[in-house]
């Protein structure tokens, strides 16, 4: 390295004179460059590195070719990895758990928050909640527990919406999931209309999703339908495309998981690998060594089982060894012959280290402490732990965020047009059908919220936080999954409970002074 860098210096040195003698600053240029591209170590195509040369390929072109075979590597460790699938389970019940629901934000004309209209409509979702899967399996928050799945496994997944009005009462608006390996393949590249189509989706000139060619059926089934299927050309106002977008060059998503697929692979591999050879090992428990040739030893002895006396064979013939031992039997054996233990040494004592290794790079890959996705808290201290949780749940917040602004802003805007158009809306709505996102933007997610790590220490925070202005109570309530204004109305009603159990226990008092005579409690 010593020798190419001094060839690489005199050269520049030799270069940069020569054309400092015709073109200064021409020469500084290059001698700039030159030290800029030498300054970047990864740029270097020398040393142990000189083979780590990946391809400079459009975002697309890489999901394109790794997106199938990353997929089925990914469900597979969730179907079959008992870490992997606790962790993503562990992740949407932090993310999910019931569902996010809508809060909606309506006003008056006065510009006041309008309670009223806001809780019809909120209890219209709920019912409309129950009954919003297309095939009548699910329920609203179920289908984005199992969408999120779909995220970590396939990167992606598509909202269809259909409409349904079977159900008096309910806002005819149903969403049918479709996984995105039924997008037709086949419509790839410069459609004879002009637009480009990439795997299945066909853009305009600006990059903007305007159809999707979807299969009638999923091309893995069982159930082949006799060919490849024909695909149906659905409008992409009809469609919500969920995917996350890592680079600017990019048109649909790669599995969370493609980061920690093999490392998860590799590591239940090496674990299965490890208990067969320990249970090999632990079958055979003695072994006969003897320098006598022309004795046939056996391949071991298991502890226990029967004894079988041993005689030397005629001249030329070989013997025989007892394939087993009593306990309580003293077995003679020939002269020369040996019994050795065979003492196990996997796993040995690098596994659990090894292992612990392979977890905690794991469980960085999917934003989890390690403690939690490896369920292991025996080293973990009240610091680490309190700290591992709170980091967690900025994940699962990110991951909050993502469900709201890819699924339930798009989904809420649906069920409010739906609403209207049947007629169902609580509050009427002028102007609707010419600026309708304006009505669709009156709603906010809900999100799920945790208890306290620390419920004394947290509860006085959250009062201190209040107290100098730098938190609100709706701030407080939001971070537990609660509604302000629906925490403060159900304590006004559970005053007035109290209140009027305390009236009624007076009354009965009085009546029971006014009948028997003083009673004890009211004496007292």
């Amino acid at each position: 390295m010593i020798s190419v860098r001094k060839v690489y210096d005199t050269y520049s040195s030799l270069v940069g004179g020569m054309l400092s003698l015709i073109a200064p600053v021409r020469a500084a240029r290059f001698r700039f460059g030159r030290d800029l591209y030498r300054s970047y170590l990864s740029g270097s195509i020398s040393g142990p590195d000189q083979n780590f040369r990946p391809r400079l390929r459009s975002a697309d072109a890489e999901v394109k070719s790794a997106s199938k075979l990353t997929s089925a590597r990914c469900r597979d460790q969730y179907r079959n990895n008992s870490l992997i699938s606790g962790g993503i389970e562990r992740i949407c019940n932090n993310v999910v758990r019931t569902g996010i629901y809508p809060q909606f934000l309506f006003r008056d004309n006065a510009g006041k928050f309008d309670r009223k209209t806001n809780t019809s409509w909120e209890k219209m979702f709920r019912r409309w909640s129950i009954y919003c899967d297309s095939t009548g399996h699910d329920s609203y928050g179920a289908m984005q527990t199992i969408g999120l799945r779909h995220m970590w496994f396939d990167g992606q997944y598509l909202i269809h919406r259909v409409y349904d009005d079977s159900l008096p009462g309910i806002v005819p608006l149903r969403l049918e999931l479709i996984e995105c390996s039924q997008l037709d393949a086949l419509v790839d590249g410069i459609l004879s209309n002009g637009n480009t189509a990439r795997k299945g989706v066909e853009y305009d000139d600006n990059g903007r999703p305007l159809f999707y060619h979807i299969l009638d059926h999923h091309p893995g089934d069982y159930i082949g339908y006799g060919s490849y299927g024909q695909s149906r050309r659905i409008p992409a106002t009809e469609i919500i495309h969920v995917w996350e977008r890592d680079m600017i060059s990019q048109y649909s998503g790669i599995s969370w998981l493609s980061a920690v697929v093999l490392e998860g692979y590799r590591m239940d591999e090496f674990r299965h690998i490890t208990q067969d050879t320990a249970r090999a090992q632990a079958i055979f428990a003695y072994f006969l060594k003897s320098s006598i040739p022309g004795f046939n030893l056996g391949a071991g002895l298991p502890a226990g089982g029967q004894t079988t006396p041993f005689t030397p064979a005629s001249t030329g013939a070989a013997a025989d060894s007892p394939l087993s031992l009593n306990s309580t039997v003293i077995q003679n054996l020939p002269s020369g012959t040996e019994v050795q233990s065979f003492a196990p040494t996997s796993p040995g004592d690098n596994y659990e280290p090894f292992v612990k290794d392979s977890q905690r790079w794991q469980s960085a890959g999917l934003g989890m402490s390690f403690e939690a996705y490896a369920n292991n808290y025996t080293d973990a201290s009240y610091a680490s732990s309190r700290s591992g949780s709170l980091e967690e749940r900025l994940s699962y917040q990110g991951q909050q965020q993502f469900l709201e602004e890819k699924v339930n802003r798009r989904v809420i805007g649906w069920f409010v047009e739906a609403a209207w158009l049947a007629w169902m809306n609580p509050m009427p709505m002028p102007g609707y059908a010419r600026d309708p996102l304006r009505y669709h933007e009156m709603a906010a997610g809900q999100m799920p919220g945790w208890t306290w790590v620390d419920p004394n220490n947290d509860a006085k925070a959250a009062e201190k936080r209040i107290e100098l202005v730098i938190g609100t109570h709706t701030d407080e309530n939001a971070q537990r999954g609660l509604v302000f204004s629906d925490t403060v109305e159900t304590q006004l009603e559970e005053e007035e409970q109290l209140i009027k159990l305390f009236e009624m226990r007076n009354k009965r008092l009085k009546l029971q002074e006014s009948t028997n005579g003083p009673t004890k409690s009211a004496t007292n």
